[in-house]
């Protein structure tokens, strides 16, 4: 067989390029000058590169047959098997893999390793502008001029998601050019933008959450967790598990809304709770009964929109006004407008179908010779280490079976 390129040098790039190494000849082309520069950035530079839960159910996809047989069970094994092996040792924490290191840079140097080690040829500075096909081979081009030819291509460019890491979103041009269709890319796994005079008010606020996100009147997904009360909008792990969800429905054009429950953790709910607390402590105002469960700031901005004085008693309250608290409290709901830009999202949603891809070696099924793995794909996961393991997996799944 004849040279096999590949695009690319993150996460899912380097695993593709080591493990096809070890049976074809392998150029690595990336526009940084050294590799996996968006590696660094991840778990807050800590590198959450696992999870003990690699289901489908933590991912958005075009295709869910498709994502099942890329993440089978001997799939997921031998990938985190392979990791195990280059040398990435990993800290364990509430299922989140990390390197015991606690450093994106180790890992990095791990790869780097082993990239140099091996028989691959690295070409760093190289920015692709478009691919051709000539004949039986590929010509891959570059901005500078210079080409690459190679009889198979693995693309492994991710998205648009951390522009400044390189990811630019040349990706989809080129699997547009080449035939393929690409499902919008929007920015995912970041902070959702919403409108009011109220949000000055409780900025640089953190409430533990439950958080639903709402369109056209219908709940359609939750997520629970601490949240980041801005003055754009609301952030945060949970926030971001629904964001990308929310940017295809704005792209839509659908009515999206964020239901906010300020208080999720109580078994009956909060009227009963707080009617419980206030005949125990009966000389309590709303603020006095409150002021040790919310934020200050918070705390007003609720009283605010349920139309209540701080200083009433919940006993001097009638049905109507103790319901609306309630409801305020536990169903706070804003709209959302929009979503954080791609230079603040930490992956896409959208991109090249996972329908148009055989899940045995991630081979387009639109032209033959041609992989597509990571974040260039239309998978997106939650926080908490499933984007890299896609990316390593789907890298994996495309070096051993090209």
């Amino acid at each position: 067989m004849g040279t096999i390129a590949v695009i690319g040098a993150g996460a899912s790039g380097m695993v593709a390029a080591i493990e096809a190494s070890k049976r074809h000849k392998v150029i690595l082309i990336d526009g940084n000058d050294r590799c996996g520069k968006k590696l660094l950035l991840t778990g807050n530079g800590r590198c959450n590169y696992w999870n003990s839960n690699i289901t489908v159910d933590r991912y958005n996809t075009d295709c869910l047959g498709s994502l099942e047989r890329i993440l089978s069970v001997e799939n997921v094994s031998e990938t985190f098997k392979w990791l195990t092996d280059i040398g990435i040792y990993p800290r364990i924490k509430n299922e989140h893999y990390y390197p015991y290191s606690n450093q994106a840079s180790s890992v990095r140097e791990l790869f780097e390793r082993k990239i140099s080690n091996s028989s691959i040829k690295f070409y760093t500075g190289f920015k692709v502008e478009q691919i051709k096909i000539e004949n039986t081979r590929f010509s891959i081009c570059s901005s500078e001029g210079k080409n690459v030819f190679c009889v198979k291509i693995i693309i492994a460019t991710g998205s648009k998601a951390y522009e400044k890491t390189g990811s630019n979103g040349i990706g989809y041009s080129l699997a547009t050019n080449l035939g393929h269709s690409v499902n919008q890319p929007l920015p995912a796994l970041t902070g959702l933008i919403s409108n009011g005079k109220f949000l000055k008010d409780w900025d640089k606020i953190r409430s533990d959450a439950r958080v639903t996100l709402i369109v056209n009147g219908k709940a359609l997904k939750s997520d629970t967790g601490e949240i980041q009360l801005t003055s754009k909008g609301v952030s945060g792990i949970c926030v971001f598990n629904i964001s990308g969800l929310t940017a295809k429905h704005i792209h839509q054009g659908d009515s999206t809304e964020l239901e906010i429950n300020f208080m999720p953790n109580l078994e009956k709910g909060f009227y009963e709770w707080f009617d419980t607390r206030c005949s125990n402590f009966e000389d309590m105002t709303l603020e006095t009964a409150l002021e040790s469960i919310f934020n200050y700031k918070l705390m007003f901005v609720l009283f605010d929109k349920a139309k209540v004085n701080r200083n009433m008693f919940w006993a001097n309250m009638n049905d109507s006004q103790r319901q609306y608290l309630c409801d305020v409290i536990e169903h706070f709901r804003i709209p959302v407008i929009d979503t954080e830009k791609y230079e603040r999202a930490q992956v896409c949603t959208g991109g090249v179908p996972v329908s148009e891809i055989n899940p045995h070696n991630m081979e387009s099924l639109i032209l033959p010779g041609v992989h597509f793995v990571g974040e260039v794909l239309d998978v997106d996961g939650q926080c908490g280490g499933y984007n890299l393991a896609f990316a390593f997996v789907s890298g994996y799944v495309a070096g051993k079976n090209i």
